[in-house]
């Protein structure tokens, strides 16, 4: 069987192998080297040996936590009691949206005070068209006229600071103002319940409304790893609840430079997006932290380039005129993604690096 032959074959059983969805028997010895040629090109990619700085993972235990940014307080205004409760905790709420309602005494007073402007306000109207027509029979003065305008106005302007105070505090009726969200969220906590009295210089918050669309992971970083922790640092992060099958990737945002005076760690945040809600604050996680060794490299290869067969590991080399061997390695470290190789290889080499076990079945 001539060269390109023997390629046009070794493609042919690829296409079979993938077609049928498994794995198709390869010959057990060739009798002349195969070739990189164009038409294998199309099953097989190639990827270069590069020397990269070794890294480490250093394990940390966090636990996933409210965005500070995204969360808001809701205290109450007025004292009084609780008539209505709208909402539970773990409940997404818009922007606007009612949480409670109040019966306060307090309430009460500013409507009082509302009626008693509206009041004002017209007597001070009709007093005012009176001085005009008094002006034009010449029983008042110019004097007169001014002072009755700026009671008018004076009323006026009472009239409108008491509706924007009904708007701004949600003041309805029967002494009742109402409690709404602030922002868009969930309730994350809620301290109120119907008939309970509140005070108005109540210090805890009734309710905590919190946005989940990003989420922080606060890790500790044990006193002896800090000098291998650095802010940008890569992390990729697992929880319990979904374990290896849902690893979330991340950056270190911020590094808290200070220690904990009774753990003796020092904390660093990850900020994730979590548009799909699956963090839940609270969570545990482990932080898989990628510490950089300055000062050493490797050569270095994808993870899945790597064939393990007999307690040894190899790879499908590209000579510099195309043709592919089988070539062992000494694996120094493996993760996820790399390979770093103590032997072997060198800087520069050239692999196989997509279906690099087809290959080396066909050439054994």
């Amino acid at each position: 069987m001539n060269m390109n032959n023997k390629s046009l074959f070794l493609l042919f059983l690829f296409s079979l192998f993938f077609s049928c969805g498994k794995q198709a028997a390869m010959p057990e010895e060739t009798d002349a080297d195969l070739m990189l040629t164009d038409s294998l090109r199309q099953v097989v990619s190639v990827d270069t040996v590069r020397r990269m700085p070794l890294n480490n993972e250093l394990l940390l235990n966090g636990r996933v936590a409210f965005d500070a940014g995204l969360v808001t307080y809701v205290y109450p205004i007025f004292g009084g009691t609780v008539t209505r409760v709208e909402v539970e905790v773990g409940d997404y709420v818009k922007k606007g949206d009612l949480l409670a309602v109040i019966r306060s005494s307090e309430v009460a007073d500013f409507e009082k005070q509302q009626k008693d402007a509206v009041c004002r306000l017209a007597l001070s109207e009709r007093n005012l068209e009176a001085v005009r027509d008094m002006l034009d029979s010449g029983t008042v003065s110019e004097r007169d006229l001014l002072q009755a305008e700026q009671d008018a106005a004076n009323a006026k302007a009472e009239v409108k600071r008491l509706r924007e105070v009904y708007d701004i505090y949600r003041i309805g009726s029967n002494s009742t103002y109402n409690i709404v969200s602030p922002v868009s969220g969930f309730v994350v906590s809620k301290n109120i319940s119907r008939d309970m009295l509140i005070r108005s210089d109540r210090e805890e918050e009734l309710f905590t409304v919190s946005g989940l669309d990003d989420v922080w992971v606060m890790a500790d970083v044990y006193e002896g790893d800090i000098s291998k922790i650095r802010e940008g640092a890569g992390v990729r992060i697992a929880t319990l609840a979904y374990g290896k099958d849902k690893e979330f990737v991340g950056a270190i945002d911020k590094v808290y430079n200070q220690l904990d005076s009774e753990s003796k760690t020092m904390k660093v945040r990850i900020k994730l997006s979590n548009k799909d809600y699956m963090l839940k604050p609270g969570m545990f996680t482990n932080v898989y932290v990628q510490c950089q060794m300055e000062g050493q490299g490797m050569p270095c290869i994808p993870a899945h380039a790597l064939i393990f067969e007999g307690s040894k590991q190899y790879v499908v080399g590209v000579g510099t005129d195309g043709s592919l061997q089988i070539q062992e390695v000494g694996v120094y470290k493996q993760t996820d993604e790399y390979c770093y190789l103590n032997a072997g290889l060198e800087e520069g080499d050239v692999i196989v690096n997509k279906n690099a076990l087809l290959v080396y079945n066909a050439l054994k």
